[in-house]
């Protein structure tokens, strides 16, 4: 629900702990409750960071990345919520990045799951692609990844 209940608003300046809770498909005890209140306060404060729409389908993209990463072991829970408390509390910025510069010409609306995708592509491709690793990491990095 963290990366994907965002995405049923057009601002972020809207969503509440609420919206988060009600897609919840699962029954939660009292103690798991309060912990989930508490990420979705922060998933809601960094939302109102982010007025602009761009910005704020930024933020959508790397909670989606994020998600899969944690899905995979790669980004533990803590580590995300950390992420998402600095995000919250304006001390971190969203990864930024040129891609047209680090890749040339790419379709309109590429973002960062996008070339997430394109490092593990190259990295499939060949193991020992040095920026690709390089670039992996830097951006794990400014996921919260440790």
């Amino acid at each position: 629900m963290l990366a994907h209940a965002p995405l049923l608003y057009d601002d972020g300046q809207h969503i509440q702990v609420e919206d988060y809770m009600e897609g919840l498909e699962v029954e939660l005890t009292q103690e798991t409750r309060r912990a989930v209140i508490e990420l979705y306060e922060l998933a809601v404060k960094a939302c109102r960071c982010f007025t602009d729409s761009y910005a704020y389908e930024q933020l959508q993209d790397v909670l989606g990345l994020q998600a899969e990463l944690w899905q995979e072991g790669v980004l533990t829970l803590q580590d995300w919520m950390y992420w998402l408390k600095q995000i919250a509390e304006r001390q971190r910025g969203l990864p930024e990045y040129d891609f047209a510069a680090m890749l040339g010409e790419l379709p309109e609306g590429y973002m960062i799951h996008d070339f997430h995708d394109e490092l593990l592509y190259r990295l499939e491709q060949n193991c020992a692609d040095a920026w690709a690793s390089e670039e992996r990491s830097r951006l794990y990095a400014s996921l919260g990844v440790k």
